[in-house]
């Protein structure tokens, strides 16, 4: 294999004391980076032959980040990541199908120059994904987030799915429609219903906070497993307009399940 320019990205000062010293001992020049701010930086100012970069620098699924700018400005880059999570499945589903591989940590130097090998003989250009706006992903994904969300209250709470699901996936909906002046009495009007349904029901409001947070994580984790086919240049925005849109239908369901009247 011919000399190749490499960028490794790695947050583990131990991991980027070994493995790249290691690729330049087989005469590949390597520049190495700790944060995604350093690996950006290196993507618009270099060009390079592979990728590899941690799945979580500093902050879970950053590697994605790292992933998705090396892609839309070095389509001919080979991109690895390297992760601590074999079992982790989803995160696994994902990475499979943004990612060109996927190395599990720690990670043999024979298995990654054989990874590295046998994917620059099949290497072709990354055609750019069409991306989606946030409310998009979410719309799209819908009935993953409302699973994952009574899963994990269910196992919490210790109580059954089927009383969580009552109502959960129009309260779901009315949370993604963001951005929508049109529909957003609407959506107000669904969280009272769900906040009347939950009183109805006897919980409490430290259950109702809980389901909507549960709610709320689950979405930006099926956002950040989404990344590389996000519109990164309206994600900001996009999530902070969903969190606004969140806390103003909590507030109708907050005030539904204590009987009192929203303030004009």
């Amino acid at each position: 294999m011919s000399s190749l320019r490499m960028l490794f990205v790695d947050d583990e000062p131990s991991i980027r004391l070994t493995l790249p010293e290691i690729l330049r001992l087989h005469g590949h020049e390597v520049e190495v980076a700790s944060t995604v701010a350093e690996a950006l930086a290196a993507i618009s100012g270099r060009k390079f032959d592979v990728l590899i970069s941690d799945l979580n620098i500093g902050n879970a699924g950053d590697g994605f980040t790292v992933v998705s700018a090396m892609r839309r400005t070095q389509a001919q880059c080979i991109t690895l990541i390297l992760t601590g999570y074999p079992g982790f499945e989803t995160a696994l589903q994902a990475i499979r199908s943004q990612v060109d591989d996927y190395l599990v940590k720690p990670t043999q130097i024979d298995q990654l120059v054989d990874t590295i090998e046998r994917k620059l003989k099949e290497r072709t250009p990354h055609r750019p994904a069409p991306v989606k706006r946030v409310s998009r992903i979410l719309k799209e994904s819908q009935q993953i987030v409302v699973d994952r969300a009574v899963a994990s209250l269910s196992e919490r709470r210790k109580i059954a799915k089927d009383r969580l699901y009552d109502g959960m996936p129009e309260l779901f909906r009315a949370l993604i429609a963001f951005g929508n002046p049109s529909i957003e009495q609407k959506t107000f009007a669904e969280g009272a219903t769900y906040g009347v349904l939950r009183r109805e029901q006897g919980s409490s409001i430290d259950d109702l906070f809980n389901e909507f947070r549960t709610l709320e994580r689950v979405a930006y984790e099926v956002v950040q497993e989404n990344l590389l086919a996000t519109d990164v240049s309206n994600l900001v925005p996009d999530l902070r307009a969903f969190n606004d849109h969140v806390q103003n239908v909590l507030n109708h369901a907050v005030c539904a399940l204590l009987e009192k009247p929203m303030a004009a």
